[in-house]
This record gives structure tokens, sequence and C-alpha cells, in this order.
């Protein structure tokens, strides 16, 4: 029987938050044929010990599963390009190891799929805070549509999604080794332009935990995330230049600079004379960039205006308040 869906699960260390992800995969509801492919990326805990305890306890979820382990870490975005490689089913699906899926989830995205020929299906997700009350995450209603659509978690995730594996493998498009702050956001800009057709499930699919006392790439150093950000957006318009397709998406990467370099605002850092010399042409159309709500383009535009002795401790005190 062909495999409708592959799931692939990277894992370091996870060990207090692993067995509830694979007791979440054990649980779905899917009348598809589903492969989940485990890759252990150098874990020295537990984790792959858990992995096989639940396989000898759970037999049929044994038989859909393949485990690789890496003898030492890699990153991210290799476990994410040896899980691609490995995968056989008609789409992909990722679910990290801190979080879990919706008995449903898969069934469900699938069926979309299926009923609307979309390659990409994009479902809501519940945001879990540890001591606060539950969020419902809905994707943006212009997702699929790069130019249009904002870019955050829930519409650049790959874990709430299902993709259709060809789109990748035709065109060649992989995680950028070494970017794992950003690795989906690296394949989802790729995949969007060759995607004929996308959907939107209106349904919780995916648990995505913010827990601050769990290591992750989530709250992964400031300086790294800043380093990989910039390092992506580079990449990635370079990938677009050479497609011939940078002047048509435009607005996207003129949105994707502004994410990655704002981080030079943040964590106490607040480099007004270092945020202003990088990608220089976002502040010239801070403005035009209408992914983002009319305040923030003019918070910003107004910050850049300033001088900076009046624009540093601006920054510094707005980054409190958001941290609140």
């Amino acid at each position: 029987m062909s495999v409708a869906v592959s799931v692939l699960v990277p894992f370091h260390n996870a060990e207090t938050t692993l067995e509830k992800a694979l007791e979440s995969l054990a649980a779905q509801k899917c009348d598809g044929n589903v492969q989940y492919i485990l890759i252990n990326d150098g874990s020295t805990d537990r984790s792959e010990e858990i992995v096989a305890y639940f396989c000898a306890i759970n037999p049929q979820f044994e038989k859909k599963s393949i485990l690789i382990s890496y003898p030492f870490r890699q990153g991210v975005a290799a476990a994410i390009s040896l899980g691609i490689t490995n995968a056989t089913g008609e789409y992909l699906a990722r679910l990290d190891a801190d979080d879990t899926f919706e008995p449903d989830a898969l069934a469900n995205l699938l069926q979309c799929a299926r009923t609307t020929g979309a390659d990409i299906v994009c479902g809501s997700v519940n945001k879990i805070i540890p001591g606060k009350k539950t969020k419902i995450l809905s994707p943006s209603n212009h997702f699929g549509d790069l130019n249009r659509m904002p870019l955050d978690t829930i519409n650049f995730s790959l874990w709430n999604k299902v993709i259709r594996k060809d789109l990748l493998v035709r065109n060649e498009i992989m995680p950028v080794n070494g970017i794992d702050c950003w690795d989906d956001v690296s394949i989802l800009s790729r995949v969007l332009p060759f995607a004929l057709k996308t959907a939107v499930l209106d349904k919780p699919v995916y648990n995505y935990t913010v827990d601050n006392a769990v290591t992750s790439l989530s709250n992964t150093s400031h300086d790294l995330a800043l380093r990989q950000r910039l390092m992506c957006t580079l990449l990635v318009e370079k990938w677009f230049v050479e497609k011939g397709i940078a002047a048509e998406y435009e607005p996207f990467i003129l949105l994707m600079k502004f994410h990655a370099k704002v981080k030079l605002l943040r964590g106490g850092y607040c480099d007004i004379t270092k945020w202003r010399e990088t990608y220089p042409e976002v502040n010239a159309h801070l403005l035009d960039l209408k992914q983002l709500p009319l305040p923030v383009r003019l918070g910003f535009y107004i910050l850049d205006k300033l001088p900076k002795r009046i624009a540093v401790p601006l920054c510094r005190f707005i980054d409190k308040r958001v941290k609140r």
C-alpha cells in the first residue's frame, strides 16, 4: 500500500517530552497509510531508549516507523533533510519532539488536500503556554500568497501542514544546513511559488507548546538566532535571483529582511546604527510592508527617523514592555 504521508520527527535530548509526541502519533485516526521517520540528532540522554521502548510496546507503531540516528549533533536542518530523503509518502508533515498532534490532525489535513487538490494545506494551531489559557491561532486569509501573508510561526512552520513531497524533490528544495532557527522558513519561502494550489483548514491540528524552561530553538540564544536569520535571508534572496523571480516576490523579500534584522533592536541590544545599516532598502519601504499591521509600520518608520539619543532608550522601553 502506498504511503499517504510521512511524518518527520527530529529530536535531540528530548527525553522529557518525546513520549507524549510519540503517543500523539500512535493515536492518529488516519485512513491512509502513515510513515513515521524519527531522526535522533545526536542525543546524549535517554531519548533513543524511549523510542525503543515505545516501539516495543506498540508493535503497530513500530511497523510504520523508521529510526535514523546521528552519532553526534548535526542540527535540525540536516535532520529534516535526512528525513525528506528517506520519506516515501505522497505528502510530508513534521512533528517537533516537544509538541503533539491532535488525534485527527493527519486525517483532516489529508482529507482537505484530497478534496481541494491542494499541494499544501495549513491548519490552525493550539498555542499552549503553561499557566496561561490556550489560544487558537489560525493561518492568514492570504496563506499561499507569499507577497501578502505575514511571516510568522503559524504560516511559516512545517508542523501544522502537509506538503506534497514532489514539490520539494522536483524543485530540489531542502533546508539550508546550519540554519536551524529558520529551517522551516527556508523551505516554505521557496516551495510556495511552485504550489499550484494551497488550502487552509480551520481546525486545530497541532499543539504548540511554548515553555521557556525547556531548551528549544524557540528560545535559542539571541546572537545565534540573529546570525542564522540574516544568513538564511541572504541565501533565500540569492535563490530567488537565480530562479529569476526576485522582482515578482520583492514584497516578500523585503519582509524577510525586516524580520531578519529586527533582532538588532531586541534583547537589550538596541543597536540602532547597525539596524539602519543592515538592509537599508527595507527602511526606505517600511510603510509599504502591508503584511505588517499599520501601527507596526508607523512605529518603525518613526524609530528610523528619530535621533539616536532618543531612539535607543525608546527602543529599550518598548522591548521591555513586549517581554512582559
